[in-house]
């Protein structure tokens, strides 16, 4: 039990008194580290690969959204479509015949 007051002691002069902090957002955070778990015999592993993967998969999504998509340009399928009135601010787009 003493083991327990240092610790108490230690959380209370670097953070304050313990109701005066919120750990909702570290349990939730906790909960998608738990969900990364695939393989049961080796947590940290699979933890440290999905979240090496979904931060590499955020970055580039980040670093792709200045750059221009590749495919089809523009204006070789925007004369294909016709754009009907709005309806409540939303634009319906009808391919011609």
């Amino acid at each position: 039990m003493v083991h327990l007051l240092v610790h108490l002691v230690r959380e209370i002069k670097l953070c304050g008194p313990v109701y005066l902090r919120w750990m909702y957002p570290i349990e939730r955070y906790m909960k998608i580290l738990k969900g990364y778990v695939k393989n049961p015999y080796r947590p940290e592993g699979s933890m440290i690969e999905r979240y090496i993967a979904e931060e590499s998969i955020e970055f580039c999504s980040d670093y792709m959204t200045s750059t221009n998509p590749i495919g089809v340009p523009r204006t070789a399928w925007l004369n294909k479509f016709s754009t009907s009135k709005s309806i409540r601010g939303v634009n319906v787009v009808t391919k011609d015949r």
